[in-house]
């Protein structure tokens, strides 16, 4: 048994122990009949408009469909078009600049 040396306790496993109060093997007998009817006799759809309403269906995922993701972060591609264009004009500014200093120091060798 090997000592373990921790500032923190940790917590022990919880097991779990279920144990029911009332079985009725007639009732799940039942359902099992029920649920195996209305799988055999139940209509196939083929569309979507025609599914069977599944309660939280329509919201399960609507989080992760944001128009935002769907177009790639617009935010973050404006956010990097403004950086870029900045970027270039401070570069033609800096081209600029530089452009009448080497021509006013070509203009005092000569």
């Amino acid at each position: 048994m090997a000592f373990r040396i921790s500032f923190f306790r940790t917590p022990q496993h919880r097991v779990f122990n279920y144990k029911p109060v009332y079985w009725d093997p007639k009732k799940e007998e039942f359902e099992e009949r029920v649920k195996q009817a209305r799988e055999k006799y139940s209509v196939k759809k083929t569309s979507e408009g025609d599914a069977p309403y599944v309660p939280g269906s329509l919201i399960r995922g609507s989080f992760r469909k944001r128009p935002e993701l769907k177009r790639g972060y617009p935010a973050r591609q404006k956010m990097i078009r403004l950086v870029v264009i900045l970027l270039l004009a401070a570069l033609l500014v800096a081209i600029f600049y530089l452009s009448n200093a080497f021509g006013y120091l070509f203009s005092v060798f000569q």
